[in-house]
């Protein structure tokens, strides 16, 4: 996994405001690891907007994120389901794929008891819900390169600084 210039787990350490970093991974392993890092960051509260086109990683590196505080063998995408709910020590996860919905406002969707819940919110396809650019703590931005590297930028969106990975 190359990072500009440290390891994920180093370069995940310390996460200001507005900061934008930028990964590539050149597998699925190496992008679901990549979400295990970044799940040391997640807190109750949080919405993590995942966007990117198909098959450009976003449900491996939620993988990652669920499987590092969930002990189950597989978590598949919300595709068809749309919702996932997973049980964290004390908190929930939701993962949400909007893929399927039209471009929509969260209330008219009925999703914001998920994204207000003092849980963690996972929404793939992030770019569907209208006028929600300011609800989320994280955004994940991925995109294909070929058919094993993946480019992952992670910007946190808050005011203020995430120390994790201890």
């Amino acid at each position: 996994m190359d990072k500009k210039s440290k390891s994920p787990a180093k370069a995940l350490t310390i996460f200001k405001s507005k900061e934008k970093k930028v990964f590539i991974t050149n597998s699925a392993n190496e992008t679901r690891t990549l979400g295990t890092f970044f799940a040391a960051l997640l807190k109750k509260g949080d919405i993590v907007f995942f966007t990117g086109d198909l098959g450009s990683g976003k449900t491996t590196f939620i993988q990652g994120i669920i499987g590092n505080f969930v002990q189950k063998k597989y978590i598949r995408s919300s595709s068809f389901t749309i919702a996932s709910e997973y049980e964290a020590a004390d908190f929930k996860l939701f993962h949400l794929d909007l893929y399927r919905l039209a471009p929509s406002n969260i209330a008219d969707i009925g999703i914001d008891d998920y994204l207000y819940s003092n849980n963690v919110a996972l929404i793939e396809w992030a770019q569907r819900l209208k006028g929600s650019d300011n609800e989320a703590t994280w955004i994940v931005e991925s995109k294909y390169i070929d058919d094993n590297k993946r480019e992952i930028v992670i910007r946190c969106s808050r005011d203020y600084t995430r120390l994790s990975l201890s």
